[in-house]
């Protein structure tokens, strides 16, 4: 027996177009929900293999707008992927027709550059029913009657729009539940204000906001702010005291954002920052309710980090320079501890030592090492030194995924892999080489190699992981006529996944 109709409509919705097509063949009831289900979605791609081609979909999506108008089918949500003037002048009369009814609607320019704008009248006017509405890579004119007074939902890409309109936007939907505006030409001053229902603000900007100002959003819980370039300007954070997620890029550390995560976010439990400088010799985050941190470094310059956090769980740290980390108590460090170092500056041993101080820490840490050969990293390690002090390497490391950046200075690579050994026995290695297969197996080859010297136990054989049926396999010695099945290319490195069985 079928469904009813409006669940068949709704799987077919979460399909792909194409899948979704697929299902008329069930029987006459997934057909005719089918041919009437009210979330259209026209998506044109740039590739086609014929202006002839181009021209027959354009048809089609004309075709079928005109048949749900001419035969009274509710349109609810509509979702528009098109490329060239001719499609985007088309798809504003459908939105003209169909507006009143709509709940969702999101507009996609593949060719932005493109001269020709679309007029949006239609679009801020589209009805009191109108919920969702996304606009990307769009210019927007600022003649506008805006009367989307139900609207939940706004995202704008890439679109070029007025202070004046987005205001009076904000102004107007009072219910809004989530706001992100991303890389939007036109806007200089975001003002957020008396919207008591928002939950989301997410804003992403090339340049920083000369004024950022948000008050009255008393259910705000997740609050992101990316810069690309330059960094953030002080703004007043003052009503994000009940955000539990914050995301800063482009952010400067000083005793007042300190502060604030101490005292002015209570129900704050994920943090996200990317740093780009700071006004102190530690860094000291303190919150009693944090849970989730994620901790991103622009600089080359040491610096002590000090968390007092006794809910956290998870910390993802990503920088140039493995700094040293402290958990006060020391009970509290998080059991998930996730690391990417990028060794792209010359190094010494100190690196390895505070890696081996931070592994003393947690019950299991991921790690992700991208590094560049170069003289100077090689001279300054010594691994010697290494394997004295560290008589007893760390085995809580889950996963080892090491990346490698030059084919120069091949021996170094050896030299690598010898002090990350020496500091830890990870269960599982990810080799990352070349995008060109020679190198990478010369690459791989070194380094499987230095990893079977330090293996203690010859009860096992190390294994490598089979890309074709996700088996593991015994790896027999490391020549390339052992390896060269097992290496996986995706385009732009390739690798291979071992298990040392230490």
């Amino acid at each position: 027996m079928d469904a009813p109709v409006e669940l068949i409509q709704r799987i077919q919705s979460l399909l792909p177009v194409e899948e979704a097509a697929r299902t008329c063949v069930l029987s006459k009831t997934w057909s005719h929900a089918w041919s009437t289900i009210p979330h259209l979605r026209f998506h044109q791609t740039l590739i086609y293999p014929s202006e002839e081609k181009k021209s027959e979909y354009k048809m089609f999506m004309d075709a079928t707008v005109s048949k749900y108008v001419r035969d009274n089918i509710p349109i609810e949500s509509f979702d528009l992927k098109l490329d060239g003037m001719e499609s985007v002048s088309l798809a504003y009369e459908w939105i003209r027709i169909v507006a009143a009814r709509l709940k969702e609607l999101s507009i996609h320019r593949l060719r932005y550059k493109s001269e020709f704008l679309l007029p949006p009248g239609e679009i801020f006017s589209c009805g009191k029913y109108l919920r969702t509405l996304c606009i990307k890579n769009n210019p927007v004119r600022t003649e506008l009657v805006i009367n989307c007074v139900s609207l939940r939902v706004l995202e704008l890409f890439n679109v070029k729009i007025t202070e004046e309109v987005f205001d009076s936007l904000i102004s107007t939907c009072t219910l809004l539940e989530k706001i992100k505006v991303s890389y939007c030409s036109g806007l200089k001053t975001i003002k957020v204000r008396n919207l008591r229902y928002l939950q989301q603000l997410k804003l992403e900007t090339i340049i920083p906001f000369d004024v950022l100002k948000i008050d009255d959003v008393p259910n705000l819980c997740l609050f992101t702010y990316h810069v690309g370039y330059k960094h953030i300007k002080t703004f007043n954070m003052a009503s994000l005291t009940s955000v539990t997620e914050l995301s800063l890029h482009g952010v400067t550390i000083d005793v007042a954002f300190l502060d604030m995560i101490k005292s002015k976010l209570p129900f704050l439990e994920i943090l996200k920052l990317k740093i780009i400088d700071w006004t102190m010799e530690r860094l000291d985050i303190t919150s009693c309710s944090l849970k989730r941190l994620s901790l991103i470094y622009r600089k080359n310059e040491q610096i002590d980090i000090q968390v007092y956090a006794p809910k956290l769980v998870y910390l993802y740290y990503k920088g140039y320079i493995m700094h040293s980390l402290l958990f006060l108590p020391l009970s509290n460090a998080p059991k998930d501890i996730k690391l990417e170092l990028q060794m792209l500056h010359p190094t010494d041993k100190s690196f390895f030592l505070r890696m081996r101080e931070v592994l003393n820490l947690s019950g299991k840490f991921d790690i992700k090492i991208r590094y560049g050969i170069c003289k100077m990293l090689m001279n300054n390690i010594d691994v010697n030194d290494l394997e004295v002090r560290f008589p007893t390497p760390s085995t809580n490391v889950h996963q080892l995924s090491v990346y490698e950046y030059s084919r120069k200075h091949v021996s170094g690579h050896k030299k690598v892999i010898d002090a990350l050994l020496s500091v830890c026995r990870p269960k599982y290695i990810t080799l990352y080489g070349d995008r060109f297969k020679r190198f990478s197996g010369e690459f791989f080859e070194l380094m499987i190699s230095g990893i079977m010297v330090k293996k203690t136990s010859d009860q096992k054989e190390m294994e490598v992981k089979n890309p074709g049926n996700e088996k593991w396999e015994v790896l027999k010695n490391s020549s390339r006529t052992s390896f060269d099945p097992y290496m996986s290319n995706d385009g732009r490195y390739y690798s291979l996944e071992l298990t040392p069985n230490w």
